[in-house]
């Protein structure tokens, strides 16, 4: 199961530079604890307060999975028509995602596939494909059936479109700042006819997210 870290640091700013943490949102890298690597994705990275005059707090939230909870391998991506190259991407609780140093390899179009090798995929991590620039169509699997807090926020898409049968589910986040992206409006709670796609948040976003996990799409409910 994953779980969440969450830490405090004071940095100490200089005049008038505002000195930040190293990590910033979105980052996902691989992280070595007793010589065992595991994935993390930081949630957030947030100024808290200044604890005395130019001295500032900073809080940061992270997800993690052990090693034995995530792989690595390589998935295809098509540059054309013609053109495919497999990439690095990342698996984790049948959530599929490209680690902070990859994501400027994905480019093209991404069918995000049910199954890579004997691994099943059911959804799209947090932050899985965010910032990818060059990213820019991305089709959903038969069995992909849910995409996380901002999964492809601020990446180049300008494409999307669900499998067949139930619609997949978006978090409403996970669209946001796409700005080549023409035709779906980020409407909460919405249908979105046509592309067999939802987009969900709060509530109704945790609601689906149960019916899921009922339904075996997904393995676990991904609390955060």
């Amino acid at each position: 199961m994953p779980h969440i870290i969450t830490y405090t640091e004071e940095i100490e700013e200089h005049g008038y530079c505002q000195q930040r943490p190293e990590l910033k949102t979105g980052d996902k890298y691989l992280h070595e604890v007793d010589g065992k690597q595991r994935l993390r994705i930081v949630l957030s990275v947030h100024f808290d307060k200044y604890v005395w005059e130019n001295v500032a707090q900073w809080t940061t939230v992270i997800l993690e999975y052990l090693e034995e909870e995530y792989t690595l391998r390589p998935h295809p991506i098509y540059v054309d028509q013609s053109d495919k190259e497999d990439l690095p991407v990342f698996v984790a609780g049948s959530l599929i995602g490209v680690l902070t140093c990859d994501k400027d390899q994905m480019r093209g179009t991404l069918v995000v596939t049910d199954i890579l090798g004997e691994i099943d995929i059911r959804g799209v991590a947090p932050f899985g494909f965010y910032d990818c620039q060059h990213l820019k169509k991305v089709n959903f699997g038969h069995f992909v059936k849910i995409a996380y807090h901002y999964a492809f926020a601020n990446s180049g898409v300008s494409e999307l479109s669900g499998g067949w049968g139930m619609p997949a589910m978006l978090h409403s986040t996970a669209i946001e700042g796409c700005k080549n992206l023409r035709g779906i409006d980020a409407i909460n709670d919405s249908m979105l006819e046509g592309y067999g796609l939802i987009l969900r948040s709060g509530k109704a976003f945790s609601e689906l997210e149960d019916e899921l996990c009922r339904q075996h799409f997904l393995p676990q409910k991904l609390d955060i």
